[in-house]
């Protein structure tokens, strides 16, 4: 009991004074292990465990994706996908807003991270948000929101981490986030245009239809997309690829897309390189720092005696889920998602499973709650993407704006934990 006390108040402590997660899991961990087996074990595991884990052949798959998602994002991709949705929706009730929730929702079928979604559709759609007299507190909620669609819509960055933590196929949870990432973007237009609706001098309606023949022949700006989306997905439908190949070839189409935009010019080459190689590093990092949390988890028996605990309870099943997911919203408050769902899906995983749920259909659920993560205060990881392309945005408008959204996914995730057969359809299908 006295080690597990020490680990809590070394983590709590290392996340109050602002050290990488990364740093603080290893800590904590290390400090866990010494005191229940001794500082040799602890030592042994902190050699061992670095090398166990960037060894894994399914990590390829990771900087593959974040690799093809910098490509695709200096090559415009993110630019063509808000003029291609604008020309279709931009003439309604909220359209703007809209037509930012549809980008968002291409341009996340080439990267497979929130932050990069909001991030490469804000410099776009927020200024022309705001030019229109769109509300800002809506405008920029709308954006950090959108781009929610980043972590569920493939190729995911969060789903195949889950799939690595729990040794469940990746494909297939790819595959998996395609109708759940769509209802998402569906749900959150509908409630755009119902809040219009409701308050139209928040979203006002701003430009003329764009004529269909205008409309079609700009669907060509959507072929970058389609392109990246069909080969991944494609590939691993079909079986042609497995998760990490398709990442490979993304990669190469997204490299070959950015020298039909840019040319032979190194530089954007160079900053794609260098985005993807920091992104990776600091991911890499926690989860050297998650598996070593694991392995004291596991030698603590902590996920055995949770799972035993809950099992052995009386509640029905559905109840038990919900006091799950429920927690999860306190935690997103204060851990970004990634290390959210390391620390916690060695506990958790083993009880849902044991309950009988499907472990493809958990980890749409999960992401689910990591989405609300990147939103909810006072770490919302992209409200500050906003806040960085928007200097003279006050962060709690952001959040104001955002509180809409949150609402918005409790119903889409109520959708998703009553209807399975939206995230498991496809696999089944695929089966």
């Amino acid at each position: 009991m006295e080690s597990h006390l020490i680990v809590v108040a070394i983590f709590a402590l290392g996340i109050a004074v602002g050290l990488p997660i990364g740093f603080v899991l290893l800590a904590s961990a290390f400090c866990g292990i010494m005191f229940l087996r001794g500082l040799p074990v602890a030592m042994t595991a902190l050699g061992t465990m670095p090398f166990a884990k960037v060894t894994d052949i399914a990590l390829m798959t990771i900087p593959l994706f974040i690799l093809m998602g910098a490509f695709a994002t200096h090559a415009g991709v993110s630019e063509k996908a808000f003029q291609m949705a604008n020309r279709f929706v931009g003439h309604m009730r909220a359209g703007l807003a809209m037509a930012t929730v549809v980008a968002c929702a291409a341009f996340a079928a080439t990267s497979g991270s929130s932050v990069a979604t909001s991030a490469a559709v804000g410099k776009i759609a927020l200024h022309e948000m705001r030019r229109f007299g769109y509300d800002r507190a809506v405008a920029a909620g709308t954006i950090a929101s959108a781009g929610l669609l980043g972590i569920m819509i493939p190729p995911s960055i969060m789903l195949v981490v889950y799939g690595i933590i729990t040794q469940t196929d990746i494909g297939q949870l790819l595959v998996a986030g395609i109708l759940p990432g769509i209802l998402t973007a569906g749900v959150f237009c509908l409630g755009l245009f119902l809040l219009a609706l409701v308050r139209p001098n928040l979203m006002p309606s701003v430009q003329a239809p764009v004529p269909w023949r205008e409309r079609l022949a700009g669907l060509r700006d959507g072929w970058g997309v389609a392109l990246l989306f069909g080969v991944i997905i494609g590939g691993i439908y079909s079986g042609a690829f497995t998760a990490t190949e398709a990442a490979a070839v993304g990669a190469v189409t997204a490299f070959l897309l950015l020298l039909l935009k840019r040319g032979l010019d190194l530089r954007p080459l160079l900053h794609s390189s260098r985005e993807a190689a920091g992104s990776c590093a600091m991911l890499f990092l926690i989860l050297i720092g998650a598996g070593l949390f694991s392995q004291y988890i596991a030698l603590s028996g902590l996920a055995r005696a949770a799972a035993e605990l809950i099992q052995g309870s009386d509640w029905p099943r559905w109840l038990i889920l919900w006091c799950i997911l429920l927690a999860y919203i306190p935690l997103g408050m204060f851990l970004e998602p990634i290390s959210m769902c390391l620390i916690t899906l060695p506990i958790v995983f083993p009880t849902v499973t044991a309950l009988g749920y499907d472990p493809v259909w958990f980890g749409i659920i999960v992401v689910k709650m990591s989405e609300l993560a990147n939103i909810t205060p006072p770490l919302g990881v992209n409200v500050f993407v906003i806040k960085a392309i928007d200097p003279g945005i006050q962060i709690s408008s952001v959040f104001r704006g955002a509180t809409f959204f949150v609402l918005l996914e409790l119903v889409t995730l109520v959708l998703l934990v009553s209807i399975p057969e939206i995230s498991l359809l496809l696999p089944r299908l695929m089966q």
